[in-house]
């Protein structure tokens, strides 16, 4: 069967393509010369030239002078304009409570917040409530806009915007995007299962050409998330990845057994029959030994390995990271996994694969909320269109 064939790049998108390329080295350096562009990009400085002038008439790009030798005429640098100034990342995956991060377009952390939520209100009361006040500290930056993220404890349906809503009920017939593209009065706003940005965040350190992440995490819910070359596998219905949604089991009222009701967090407290200990209680319990912890602990751990190695048969990546919003979990899983791949190392075909816990707790994991945003604003300041005179 032959390849599919690709339509050849046109001007306009190569165009595209180094006027995105420019931004993001301006991004990166804060400010450049245009011979710095040229050979950072490996293109013409007329190239350059050419979009330079059209990102200055648009005020996308400013340039005043550089720094220079007191002799001669000093270097004009380029830089992004001021006007462009933030990105507001949301953590929508509490029933009660939303956290706020705002960034400057560079990567510098300007605002952290918890927002709670009001008891007797309904989600999409407080929601609502909790938007105005982001709003209100998005205001106070003094800057534009430039993109919101927001990310959602399970899939969500761009075409019917809305998002499943097995784990927070609010959810139901909420048209998120609508009401963020309302209330901040912006079109760049991304909404993602929140296991994405984390494997974003994560991927961020391989080369994206070349490598693959398998990226999964396991606390109060389960799920996985596959990057290939720079490409996401969602799946057709957004739903890719969903690890603990695997059956093992049948119970006798017919009821499925997933993978999640094995190895989240509430189960194992549950089995422990201590729900509100906590898992730093049973964790504990665990490493002095209790055998009713071993009991609970130790057949989660191994059939979590066995899962993993599994899905690294599926999937072939270049690394595994696994995650937890308990850091001791994802530490006992990645030990016992180790275990697992050294064992099975004489098989005739081992599985060769990077294994590690995640870098990033679950703030920084809005990293990738945040880059992601700001890939669509350099998209959209790229073309022609995305681009408002100044």
């Amino acid at each position: 069967m032959d390849a599919e064939l690709k339509n050849a790049p046109t001007l306009k998108d190569i165009r595209e393509q180094n006027t995105g390329n420019i931004l993001r080295s301006l991004l990166r350096s804060r400010e450049l010369v245009r011979n710095a562009l040229a050979a950072e990009n490996q293109i013409s400085t007329m190239t350059v030239k050419h979009i330079v002038d059209d990102l200055l008439a648009a005020g996308a790009v400013v340039e005043r002078a550089g720094e220079g030798g007191e002799v001669g005429r000093k270097p004009r640098v380029l830089q992004i304009s001021e006007r462009y100034g933030h990105i507001i990342c949301l953590n929508l995956t509490s029933a009660g409570q939303i956290a706020v991060l705002i960034y400057d377009i560079y990567e510098t952390l300007l605002d952290r917040q918890v927002l709670p939520f009001a008891p007797g209100r309904s989600y999409g009361e407080n929601l609502a409530a909790a938007l105005e006040q982001v709003k209100a500290l998005s205001a106070a930056r003094g800057t534009v806009l430039v993109g919101l993220a927001a990310f959602v404890p399970s899939a969500y349906y761009e075409k019917e915007d809305l998002v499943n809503y097995d784990l927070i009920e609010g959810f139901k017939e909420l048209h998120i995007r609508a009401l963020l593209e309302e209330t901040f009065q912006i079109q760049n706003v991304l909404i993602l299962h929140d296991v994405l940005p984390a494997a974003w965040s994560e991927y961020s350190g391989l080369d994206p050409g070349r490598d693959s992440q398998f990226y999964f995490y396991c606390g109060y819910g389960v799920g996985g998330f596959f990057i290939h070359k720079n490409t996401a596998v969602m799946g057709d219905e957004l739903m890719a990845g969903e690890v603990g949604k695997m059956i093992l089991d049948v119970a006798p009222d017919g009821k499925f057994i997933t993978v999640e009701d094995r190895i989240a967090l509430p189960s194992l407290l549950r089995a422990w029959g201590r729900p509100e200990a906590g898992f730093a209680a049973l964790l504990e319990a665990y490493r002095s030994g209790e055998a009713s912890a071993k009991a609970v602990l130790d057949p989660a751990l191994e059939l979590t390995a066995r899962i993993l190695y599994n899905l690294l048969w599926v999937y072939n990546p270049t690394r595994l990271v696994v995650d937890s919003c308990e850091r001791g979990y994802s530490a006992l899983i990645a030990e016992h996994m180790e275990r697992l791949l050294a064992a099975a190392h004489s098989e005739a075909i081992p599985i060769r694969v990077d294994l590690r816990q995640a870098r990033y707790d679950e703030y920084h994991q809005m990293r990738g909320c945040f880059h992601m945003a700001r890939e669509r604003w350099i998209e959209e300041l790229a073309s022609p269109k995305g681009r408002v005179s100044g």
